[in-house]
């Protein structure tokens, strides 16, 4: 009993060392750690040595020229220390580049011409080449060679019809019929798994971004939580320091005279007015994190949103002896959200009453094929040609908080639309903005 428990233990001890070299050959070829093109080019390379060598025992069997089995034993070696190379050098592109250019350019032009020419099987591995090669490659590189091969490969057929006698004609039709099955099936498995690899490489970079978006996405929202939180808490005292500069400017103003120092009257305007700036500052910003929130989309009435922001801010208009001109188009449609569209209106015609006196703003929106150009132009102080380029950057203004602009260029664009401005000192401002035309647009749409 003993002796046989010895002897099964021996005899399974080559067993285990065979699964032991098959396993590390798989770990270090074909590893899920390896990038998905090198492994697809390792099981390619190893399938080509496989091949080469089983047809060089049928063709040795066959008892086809030594050259011919030469030669096939020759590629199973060269793919094989190709494959040896790449593992240890860890030059993966350079040998891609060899691969393609020996197997597809050399190769199989020769086995083209051995092989019965365009009758024989070969011209299904023509087509296998140009396929690997544009997923092996990329770029510049990948053009250049593709159409390299597609060339090469072209005049392989029209030397082949004009010097038949440079194709080495098989003996039988049953010849033909194996060489045709026997290539089909193997380009139709390496097609298979060469497109099965771009799949599952499509797939895994898509996981990769859709959690990198997520990230982001986590992390946007955990800024708009921030700024949303501190810009609330920041109007509490905001508006407890305002109250108190103004109680303080009134009780000085009540001592009259008895107030010495106008420096400090001067000091409190000051304040006050800087307070006022900050306070604005701070509603800019939860309007900005209120946006990131509103993201509910529906079809809207856009000349109606247009007349009725307009006429909201027809006083603040005329406060400065401005007159505004209204041209908008009846039957307008967007695909959008109210609130921040009449946001963008207030935002611009605010800025042009601020810069504007005894002058005219004209606000117009007229549809010009599947978009609505909309155009408020005012004739007031203008804008500098150093600061124009900048005024959509947040934090840039003309005296303002920096915000409005912004604003406006980041709502526009979440709908789909463009913004812009053209200015001249002195010769008025005019900002220009497009939306698409609603079309039936769904995709949580309330009718």
């Amino acid at each position: 009993m003993y002796e046989t428990n010895v002897k099964s233990d021996t005899a399974s001890v080559p067993k285990k060392v065979s699964v032991s070299i098959l396993n590390r050959f798989i770990e270090k070829y074909f590893s899920a750690q390896l990038d998905l093109r090198v492994r697809l080019f390792n099981v390619l390379v190893l399938a080509s040595a496989i091949f080469c060598v089983a047809i060089g025992i049928i063709n040795l069997v066959a008892g086809l020229e030594i050259i011919s089995v030469i030669i096939d034993f020759a590629a199973a070696g060269f793919c094989y220390a190709l494959l040896l190379y790449s593992s240890k050098r860890g030059r993966t592109h350079l040998c891609h580049l060899i691969f393609i250019s020996v197997s597809f350019f050399i190769l199989f032009p020769y086995l083209f011409f051995k092989m019965g020419g365009y009758y024989g099987g070969i011209p299904a591995f023509l087509v296998f080449a140009v396929v690997f090669t544009v997923f092996m490659l990329e770029g510049k590189t990948a053009l250049f060679f593709t159409t390299l091969e597609i060339v090469l490969y072209a005049g392989l057929y029209i030397f082949a019809f004009t010097h038949p006698e440079y194709v080495k004609e098989f003996p039988s039709e049953k010849n033909y019929l194996i060489s045709n099955l026997m290539d089909l099936v193997i380009v139709c498995i390496a097609l298979a798994a060469t497109m099965s690899a771009q799949v599952r490489l499509y797939r895994a970079q898509q996981k990769k971004l859709d959690e990198q978006n997520t990230i982001l996405a986590q992390a946007n929202s955990m800024k708009t939580k921030f700024i949303a939180n501190a810009s609330h808490e920041m109007r509490t005292p905001l508006t407890v320091t305002s109250v108190n500069v103004q109680t303080v400017m009134e009780i000085l103003e009540d001592m009259g005279e008895t107030v010495t120092d106008p420096e400090a009257m001067k000091l409190l305007q000051s304040a006050q007015s800087e307070i006022m700036r900050l306070s604005r500052m701070v509603g800019g910003m939860l309007k900005l994190s209120s946006m990131s929130e509103s993201i509910d989309k529906q079809k809207l009435d856009f000349t109606s949103l247009m007349q009725n922001g307009t006429e909201m801010l027809h006083l603040n208009l005329n406060k400065r002896g401005n007159t505004a001109k209204i041209d908008i188009e009846p039957g307008l449609c967007v695909f959008g959200n109210a609130d921040l569209l009449v946001q963008v209106l207030t935002n611009i015609l605010q800025n042009a009453g601020a810069h504007t006196q005894n002058g005219m703003v004209t606000i117009s929106a007229k549809r010009q094929g599947s978009i609505i150009a909309v155009e408020v132009r005012d004739t007031g102080e203008g804008i500098s040609p150093e600061l124009l380029p900048h005024v959509f950057e947040r934090g840039v203004s003309m005296g303002g908080t920096g915000v409005g602009l912004y604003l406006c260029k980041t709502v526009v664009e979440s709908h789909g639309g463009k913004i812009w401005i053209e200015s001249e000192p002195g010769r008025g401002t005019s900002v220009y903005y497009t939306l698409p035309v609603y079309e039936g647009q769904l995709g949580g749409a309330k009718e």
